[in-house]
């Protein structure tokens, strides 16, 4: 992260802006290309035949960035008479077109600056998602970056709409590409060298954070080693009752019921897939796991206590875990696709990004809460103490024997995970 930035240093590159060069606009190619920061109006510019003043700190953030960070970026550096931001024929956006076209980033980051009266310090602006091709997600994790930086007064919106003739909506139409306005009140960059350093370091750590989550998201897997490593697992058992990896501690995944066991005295069958999806999780993000791997007269899920209960509270949930995820498989009489089970005190706010994920993959016909028993008090979900969201998923088996559904069922679950990497 930046630490700090004096007050002169600061100044040398709004100068840089003032001045203005003899062409229109300056890219320049960092060591990172999968995010593009643009900064249309760095320097003076004309709207409505009127001149314009330059927004120069928002040209200073992405010099910053990419000096410090190594990004990506384009700047407008000669007022042609032009507004690189609002006219429909622009050479600065058909520069950018190109530079994505070439790319292909994960976002374009749109900076601009907006007076000391605004009553935000932070303007979020996507159309409420459309232009990052409806992945509102992005937007809670830019908002709830600033925050986790001092930045409290984050507006989503305010003044923006679809039909202006934006950079972030020109990306977004003209090559289906996301891309998010960000302006910032320059009566808070102006106030303190430390302002603008918060900003510079909020934005990296946004960047990394979907860096990470695009990793995951992209990442193809493979259904054939998925069915090789159930295959395996279905045949075997292991020396232990349970196996864990203690592993990336931000996501835990967790299979109590992948080999059989014994409940209200009648077996259990093993829901192997949920174990094998746990290896295979672990061999390619690396996250911690926990699941039953030999068949015994023990039921991990619906007893209080347990040993498997106590390894998974004491050594695999951290302080730092951000999603403890159970998986489970539903019978096939089961009308629904998936059911979700979370403790009373769930975050709703990512309810609502999972079921997102649940309908953009396919899984539209699912429950939540929709299990009450006798054993609700001893669900681990409910059981669990650390700080982080809980959730028992269950998919129903007619995902997983057809792999077109069980691919649904990977994909969704890959996406859920990444939503949850800070």
């Amino acid at each position: 992260m930046l630490k700090n930035l004096t007050k002169n240093q600061i100044e040398i590159l709004q100068e840089g802006f003032k001045n203005e060069g003899e062409s229109s606009y300056e890219f320049i190619l960092g060591n990172r290309s999968d995010v593009i920061i643009s900064a249309p109006h760095s320097c003076s510019f004309t709207k409505d035949g009127k001149n314009m003043p330059a927004e120069c700190n928002s040209g200073v953030i992405a010099k910053l960035l990419n000096k410090y960070f190594g990004y990506s970026i384009l700047c407008k550096t000669k007022n042609c008479g032009d507004d690189a931001n609002s006219d429909e024929k622009s050479d600065y956006k058909n520069q950018l077109a190109t530079i994505c076209r070439k790319y292909s980033p994960i976002v374009v980051l749109d900076l601009h600056c907006t007076t000391s009266e605004s009553d935000f310090v932070v303007n979020v602006c996507s159309s409420y998602g459309k232009t990052l091709q409806d992945d509102n997600g992005m937007i809670g994790e830019l908002a709830g970056t600033f925050k986790n930086f001092g930045i409290y007064k984050v507006a989503i919106d305010q003044g923006y709409s679809l039909e202006q003739k934006t950079v972030s909506n020109f990306i977004s139409n003209k090559l289906g590409q996301k891309a998010v306005q960000i302006e910032i009140n320059n009566g808070f960059l102006e106030y303190s060298p430390q302002n603008l350093v918060k900003i510079v370091n909020a934005l990296h750590s946004f960047c990394q954070t979907i860096r990470k989550r695009n990793e995951i998201k992209s990442r193809q897997i493979s259904l054939e080693r998925l069915r090789e490593i159930d295959d395996a697992f279905s045949k075997t058992q292991s020396l232990n009752d349970f196996e864990y990896v203690d592993g990336i501690s931000d996501i835990v995944l967790a299979a109590p019921h992948a080999k059989n066991s014994v409940l209200n005295g009648k077996l259990k069958p093993s829901e192997s897939i949920t174990g094998s999806i746990c290896k295979l999780f672990y061999k390619e993000f690396g996250f911690s796991i926990i699941y039953k791997s030999r068949d015994n007269d023990q039921d991990y899920f619906n007893t209080k206590t347990n040993e498997y209960k106590t390894t998974l509270f004491k050594k695999v949930l951290k302080p730092s875990t951000k999603l403890y995820l159970e998986l489970h498989v539903l019978n096939k009489d089961r009308v629904q696709d998936v059911t979700l089970f979370l403790p009373d005190d769930y975050d709703k706010e990512k309810l609502y990004q999972i079921i997102n994920i649940l309908n953009n993959h396919n899984l539209q016909y699912f429950s939540i809460n929709s299990i009450f028993d006798s054993y609700k008090k001893t669900r681990t979900v409910n059981q669990i103490k650390n700080d982080c969201f809980k959730l028992q998923i269950c998919f129903n088996q007619r995902l997983i024997d057809d792999d077109e559904r069980l691919k649904d069922v990977v994909e969704c679950l890959k996406d859920l995970v990444a939503s949850f990497i800070i």
